[in-house]
């Protein structure tokens, strides 16, 4: 049986303020026996990892919660366990080292952009390519995030591995700010991330819309 593994995740901002406050929470898949959802957002890739070896599916999850959840989407975070329905989890504003969690705010942000994993990641190549990234992060050892190197590596899908290498080398000049990511942790079964872009303060908002006054008296005074 090929084994559950994936990626993951996005959140409306409203339901990621409940699951900040939560400590636990009782997570199900949204369509029963597949935790992609209705579309099935996943391809399968060979990995090699201090963890695995094996032909395993990347994609996007498609998970229900309570405590505020609700219907959301989560990246797989640990590659040594599995996924099961349902599971309960404990909320986490972290679970690595701090190079680690910078780069994996990095990736959000420079895939994301400031739009959501529904607007973004919407093709089983980029629901793939987002967690082999993803894996690439948490589990790599040394300073080179490079898929077909080092302790993690993948094959068997060239797509899937070109896509993901170019979101690791676009992380450099990424910021870390623009997202807010709750990990959900389990013993004994997969550790999931979601995220949701983090709501821009009122002051910034009045501060965004007296540059957009600005630009249209500009615009008024060129006619």
């Amino acid at each position: 049986m090929m084994r559950r593994i994936c990626t993951a995740a996005a959140l409306a901002t409203t339901l990621i303020g409940g699951a900040a406050s939560a400590t636990t929470v009782n997570t199900t898949y949204q369509v029963n026996g597949n935790p992609f959802g209705g579309d099935n957002l996943r391809q399968v890739v060979h990995v090699n990892s201090p963890g695995l070896t094996a032909n395993v599916y990347a994609g996007l999850f498609q998970m229900s919660g309570d405590n505020g959840f609700g219907d959301f989407a989560a990246f797989c975070v640990d590659l040594a366990e599995s996924l099961r329905d349902p599971v309960t989890y404990s909320t986490r504003p972290n679970l690595f080292e701090n190079s680690v969690q910078q780069n994996i705010a990095k990736l959000y942000n420079s895939v994301l952009a400031g739009g959501t994993v529904a607007e973004v990641i919407d093709t089983s190549l980029e629901a793939a390519s987002f967690q082999v990234a993803l894996w690439e992060i948490v589990t790599e050892t040394g300073t080179s995030l490079d898929v077909a190197e080092g302790a993690f590596r993948v094959s068997n899908n060239t797509g899937v591995a070109n896509l993901a290498q170019s979101y690791l080398d676009n992380l450099e000049n990424a910021v870390t700010d623009g997202y807010e990511i709750t990990y959900l942790y389990s013993d004994g079964y997969q550790d999931l991330a979601t995220v949701a872009p983090v709501p821009v303060p009122a002051a910034g908002l009045l501060l965004l819309s007296g540059f957009g006054g600005l630009a249209m008296l500009r615009r008024r005074k060129k006619i």
